[in-house]
């Protein structure tokens, strides 16, 4: 474990070099900066910089004078394409067009200028350096127009896919899964992640915030920004990949366009082999082979198509602009290996629409102020809501309603200091409701052996979430230091209510009776009627100052740090009596957590010839792990627990515990003794618990090569420390009892642990930072990225890398990841969406006659399995019932790589400054078939497919701009 000591000492020693903190916040503004020189080499201060923006937008025009270095810089530019000109007495006038400013990026312009008279100004035909050389900043950058030259995505998921270094949890084909997130890893790391619009947190707050309520669309949005590694700037508390999406400003020219892309059933191709296609035969329930004969396995797109349009332009020329966005998104398909009694394939049914509008005001020649508005509804007719496999009424009626607004102001003061302050407000609801076919008094069917549920789910939910924030920040420029200090508040919470319709889970292998747990929550039929709501909330301050600091024209130094605090409550609330457990009221909960700390983040961009063209990064970041509501539920005494209880098939003689009139539904009089409920109220912290911290440490060379090429070749280590797990100290290790068994269902033998019987029930759960908890990731990006020239662009490369730490600690809200329980074997090992190589790659080719070809693809290692025993009543009666052994080193086994391949052909046709634009994009075109899930249970059902690759699609689609 890095101790304190170390790591300062760390920081320190690359403090020579400096921090990762980009000039332009992560605020979905860029900048450009360069150096005036003359044809010798020597500086020119004193020379006047122009800015413009052809179209006019907000903040394009401005005036500069290059300082004793010869050095200018336009700072906070919104993304667009922008023009300098350099002049002073006694020389030629330069100027350079077309030059691109993206979001958190500084675009490089350095002009030379010959002598001669101011008239006899020249136009600088060559392009800008491609590199940042004053940031360590990685990110990748996909503009609007970017987007719309690949394959169609319609979500954030599958446009990362392209990026390397980028894991996702999902494959999509075509859209296929764009309707539920995708869990995306970044250098390891996936519970760091975070969802901005310009800067400003829009995540969920659900657990420790990382997740997205609020499907930020692509559409709606001039850029799509992904910050993979080095972010780590002192306004910014994740650490994580971070998707920041950059608002669309209007301009003085009124612009606007529509899309359309779809397909039907019957664009899609079946791609199992026969081999596939009898393990998927052989997943079909009884009940539903009964009742259609003919059933045909698969995943058929029965529907899939998205429309938008937008428009931007000016309200007053030069004053005041708009934009609006409108974007709607249908998805029917059918889900492999889901089915219903009546022979039917389960129907994953979705709908989307969001709008986007946002109004810039410049109020005076240089301060701006601008307001933004996202609005999203989003429904999700029959979503999973636990185990692989579901039948339609076991599922969830899913919909959310996030709703964010902002507002944003600028302004200069004097000619040395910008004032920025934005205000965010974000809403959502999150409902998880049950389908209309389930009734009140319906009980939760599960089989442990098949992994599949009927009838209802246990539990239903709804979430309200609430986030105001704050953000302001005061920038001093020097010349050679660009200073910058601010402060940031965040207040969010959420409101939430769960419940069920009988209180119960029927547990059972194979059809036969195993056991039933019984659940804490309301027993209702409807949400509307829920008696009991809880509101976990929670308040963070974080005050920052950072400095880039210019020493030397070839140096950039960032020196950053950030103090932070994060506080979490639960108001007093009471608990009603139910079947299973008595009413009872709680005091408010404060101070969970209660949590301070102070991060430093340092990095260096060296310019290896003062050309702009070959950069040396390095840069060492600690972050605090985002907290958000996850402390304060663990000790939420309504949070939904449920214990376990023995029903199995009766013996002779037996009057209790199992299935007394053989009916294989459980009545309260069948079930044997609870093993205890989890309660909040069970689980505690340690006094001297310490917020838990990751440090990140990256070396990179970067090189322009001719060709407008850039080639990278990087190094991260990605460590966490100080993580957050628990302890039933009220059940000690060496209580447990080894046993000897035969796992029924499998036939392997395996030691199983059983808890004394004197303990049954006990649980005395202490939360504290254990160093059995670190994770370790090591690994390399190699990225080349062709801007584009000749007809064609490129952006591409390989990652290598991997992750470890404890295997159970991806769920460390779940107190089964006990540390004193030895039935937790096999605990270091790879972690997470591990995978130890990928290749990724995306281009675009302009053949003749305004043709179009683009492409994506990628090829990667699979997942590591996870391979276990489930030993439940039907093996051995356990005092704490079922247990789940890993049998095996997590990644012993994998699923086999994932290959895909996406072309995209497209036709441009011009008409009076109209764009008008058919496409055709082929998904998965080589039909690859990859197992991208399995049961990894041993057992009758061991390796059973649960996911494949989807079959090749075919979208057609149309863009019309003007």
């Amino acid at each position: 474990m890095m101790t304190a000591p170390r790591f300062v000492r760390i920081v320190v020693a690359l403090a020579l070099w400096a921090c990762a903190t980009p000039p332009v916040f992560a605020q979905g503004v860029g900048a450009i900066g360069g150096t005036i020189t003359d044809s010798s080499g020597a500086v020119l201060p004193g020379a006047t910089v122009t800015l413009s923006n052809p179209r006019g937008s907000i903040g394009g025009n401005q005036e500069a004078v290059a300082d004793a270095r010869g050095a200018f810089q336009f700072l906070r530019l919104v993304p667009g394409a922008y023009t300098v000109k350099a002049e002073i007495e006694g020389f030629r006038a330069a100027t350079q067009e077309n030059i691109v400013v993206n979001a958190d990026a500084t675009a490089r312009v350095d002009l030379k200028l010959e002598i001669g008279t101011l008239q006899e100004g020249v136009t600088v035909t060559g392009e800008s350096p491609l590199l940042d050389t004053t940031s360590a900043l990685k990110q990748t950058v996909l503009s609007r127009e970017v987007l719309d030259s690949l394959p169609n995505r319609i979500d954030v998921w599958s446009v990362a896919r392209v990026i390397p270094s980028v894991v996702l949890s999902k494959v999509d084909v075509g859209g296929s899964e764009s309707f539920l997130q995708s869990t995306a890893t970044v250098h390891g790391s996936n519970n760091e992640n975070g969802f901005l619009i310009d800067g400003m947190d829009v995540s969920n707050l659900d657990g420790n915030g990382t997740g997205a309520v609020l499907y930020l669309d692509p559409y709606a949005f001039q850029e799509t920004n992904y910050q993979t590694s080095g972010g780590g700037t002192a306004i910014s508390s994740k650490g994580g990949l971070l998707f920041n999406m950059v608002t669309r400003t209007g301009t003085n020219q009124l612009h606007g366009g529509a899309m359309f892309s779809g397909a039907n059933h019957g664009m899609g191709s079946a791609n199992y082999s026969d081999a596939v296609r009898t393990q998927l035969l052989a997943g079909i329930p009884d009940l539903a082979r009964a009742a259609n004969s003919n059933i045909v396995p698969g995943a058929d797109i029965l529907k899939i198509y998205d429309v938008g349009a937008w428009l931007a332009g000016p309200v007053v020329r030069d004053r005041i602009w708009f934009s609006f966005s409108a974007h709607d998104q249908r998805l029917d398909q059918y889900l492999l290996g889901n089915y219903n009694p009546d022979g039917t394939q389960v129907l994953d049914d979705n709908l989307m629409w969001t709008t986007a509008a946002k109004v810039a005001w410049q109020v005076t020649r240089t301060a701006q102020l601008s307001y933004f508005n996202n609005l999203q509804y989003k429904l999700i007719g029959h979503r999973n809501g636990g185990g692989t496999f579901a039948e339609s009424r076991a599922r969830n009626l899913n919909d959310k309603y996030p709703d964010v607004h902002q507002v944003k102001f600028t302004s200069p003061i004097g000619s040395r200091v910008v004032v920025d302050v934005s205000w965010s407000r974000f809403r959502a609801d999150d409902m998880f409701g049950q389908e209309p076919e389930v009734q009140a008094g319906d009980i939760s069917h599960f089989d442990a052996v098949t992994n599949a549920y009927t009838v209802a789910l246990p539990t239903y939910r709804d979430n309200a979430m609430f986030r105001d924030q704050v953000l302001t920040s005061v920038g001093y420029f020097t010349g050679r230091h660009d200073i910058r200090f601010g402060y940031q508040f965040i207040d969010g919470g959420e409101k939430s209510s769960n419940w069920s319709t009988s209180g119960m889970r029927a547990v059972y292998r194979n059809g036969r009776p195993d056991s039933v747990n019984t659940y804490n929550v309301p027993i209702t039929s409807t949400s509307t009627r829920i008696p009991v709501a809880f509101e976990p909330w929670a308040r963070d301050h974080g005050v920052f100052i950072q400095d880039k600091w210019t020493p030397t024209r070839k140096l950039t130094l960032n020196l950053g740090l950030r103090f932070e605090t994060t506080y979490g409550w639960l108001p007093a609330t009471c608990r009603p009596s139910t079947t299973f457990v008595e009413g009872q009221c709680f005091p408010e909960i404060t101070g969970a957590p209660d949590f301070k700390g102070i991060v430093p983040r340092v990095s260096a961009v060296y310019d290896v010839f003062g050309d702009g063209k070959t950069a040396v990064k390095v840069s060492a970041s600690r972050y605090d792990q985002p907290i958000t509501l996850s402390n304060v539920q663990r000790v939420n005494p309504l949070g939904t627990v449920n214990d376990t209880r023995a029903w199995t098939v009766c013996a002779a003689g037996q009057t209790s515990g199992c299935d007394l009139n053989g009916d294989l539904i459980p009545q309260l009089n069948e079930l044997g003794v609870s093993t205890g409920f989890a309660f909040g109220t069970n689980n505690r912290y340690a006094a001297n618990l310490k917020w838990p911290v990751s440090n990140e440490y990256n070396i990179e060379v970067q090189r322009q090569i001719p060709g407008n090429v850039v080639v990278s070749v990087g190094y991260t280590r990605r460590e966490t420390r100080r993580n957050i797990g628990v302890k039933n100290v009220a059940v000690p290790l060496e209580s447990y009892i080894p046993l000897q068994v035969t796992e029924a269902n499998s036939g392997r033998q395996v030691t199983v642990y059983n808890q004394s019987p004197a303990l049954r029930g006990k649980t005395d759960y202490l939360w504290n930072n254990y160093s059995d908890f670190d994770t370790n990731f090591n690994g390399t990006d190699i990225t080349v990225t062709k801007r584009l020239s000749n007809r064609w662009s490129m952006n591409g490369g390989a990652s290598f890398g991997k992750t470890v730490g404890d295997i159970y600690a991806t769920s460390t809200n779940n107190a089964q990841v006990d540390l004193n329980n030895p039935n937790n074997a096999f605990r270091p090992g790879v972690i997470g969406n591990d995978v130890p190589w990928s290749y990724r790659m995306s281009g675009v080719y302009e053949l003749p006659y305004h043709v179009s070809l683009s492409g994506t693809a990628q090829y990667y290692q699979g997942f590591p399995d996870t391979t276990t025993v489930s030993v439940g009543n039907n093996t051995v009666a356990l005092t704490q019932g079922t247990q789940t052994l890993t049998v095996e080193p997590r990644g012993a086994t994998r699923l086999p790589p994932v290959k895909s391949l996406d072309v995209s052909v497209r036709k441009n046709w011009k008409i009076a400054g109209k764009s008008f634009e058919p496409r055709i994009d082929l998904y998965n075109l080589t039909n690859d078939a990859a197992v991208l899930g399995r049961i990894t249970q041993l057992g009758p059902t061991y390796l059973r497919i649960s996911n494949i690759q989807r079959g090749r699609l075919i979208k057609l689609g149309v863009n019309v701009e003007f």
